[in-house]
């Protein structure tokens, strides 16, 4: 059972990010902590984090937006959900807030970016459809084996509603991707996986896919420690990490332990081909792999330029 405590929001909502992928927009969070039970989630490692079994959600977001945006003398282009939280937990308030602000800034003519690994209610669909053109959404999904799922990401939507959801965001005109992000080397990535994955997203109207391997951060080892039961599958896990060596995320503050660069480096070579096998564009994240990319990983370029045609072009600015 998870606890939910809903508090009020005291500093900004939007905010910019370190990340360089984040960095040309605004970003929120309609929580701290995440119910989805993700064992690889960075966010365990924030001093912040209020534990695997309590969420924190902000019930003022939607009026702290709307006050913040009439202080802005230029309008964000569009806003990003959520760096470090989910849109579309299956929390009636959380829901609630995330559609009044996806509302409120569709409204004013601001783009709506997000990532999520829930499942995306039917009202969702409603508003989206309503302005296609300033809604970008990527799904995070690693592998079609609902079992491993279970064990990795335990809340998470089912692997079938989440491609369900990209095929209904591509049917209703929104530019949408998958996200297969974190790739764990020796578990999720095998060519089978892979082929399977790619298959199914590209049959569902797919064509772009942003991917990276786990990258450990601090926390996150303990995390799969206390929430992955089946020992073997730990060890496979952790293995590959055995002699790596700590490095930075781009634009971030913490450090962590990444598979060997050229390891890195031909495996994602493999899932390119791959990915290209089933006419998808792989996206690598540079923020977690300076040494092999300068390019983003797209978390954000599907709308980037996105604006109804009465947009300025002088006010894509973050702020």
């Amino acid at each position: 059972m998870v606890n939910v405590t809903l508090v009020d929001r005291k500093s900004n909502a939007l905010t910019p990010s370190s990340l360089r992928c984040l960095s040309h927009l605004p970003t929120i969070n309609m929580t701290v902590g995440c119910v989805h039970g993700c064992t690889y989630c960075y966010i365990r490692g924030y001093s912040q984090y209020p534990g695997d079994d309590a969420v924190v959600v902000y019930r003022n977001t939607a009026e702290q937006v709307e006050r913040e945006l009439h202080r802005k003398r230029k309008q964000p282009i569009a806003v990003y959900f959520c760096p470090s939280s989910d849109a579309f937990m299956p929390i009636e308030p959380v829901l609630d807030q995330s559609y009044r602000t996806m509302k409120l800034l569709l409204d004013h003519d601001i783009g709506v970016q997000f990532v999520t690994k829930g499942a995306i209610p039917d009202r969702f669909f409603d508003l989206f459809a309503q302005r296609p053109q300033l809604v970008a959404g990527q799904i995070g999904l690693t592998t079609l084996d609902d079992p491993l799922n279970a064990a990795i990401e335990p809340q998470a939507a089912p692997a079938q509603r989440r491609l369900d959801d990209l095929r209904r965001l591509v049917e209703i005109g929104v530019t949408a991707s998958f996200r297969a992000d974190p790739l764990i080397h020796g578990v999720t990535d095998d060519d089978a996986h892979l082929n399977a994955l790619f298959a199914k997203a590209a049959s569902h109207g797919i064509r772009d896919v942003s991917a990276s391997y786990l990258f450990l951060r601090p926390g996150i080892i303990g995390s799969l420690k206390r929430n992955i039961r089946d020992a073997q599958l730990l060890r496979c896990i952790l293995a590959p990490y055995e002699t790596a060596r700590r490095s930075s995320i781009r634009g971030g503050a913490s450090t962590g332990l990444s598979l060997p660069v050229e390891q890195r480096r031909r495996e994602l070579e493999r899932v390119r081909r791959l990915a290209g096998h089933h006419g998808l564009a792989l996206r690598i994240c540079g923020c977690k792999n300076a040494e092999l990319t300068n390019t983003r990983c797209h978390l954000t370029n599907l709308t980037a330029t996105a604006r109804s045609p009465q947009r300025d072009s002088q006010q894509a600015q973050l702020w």
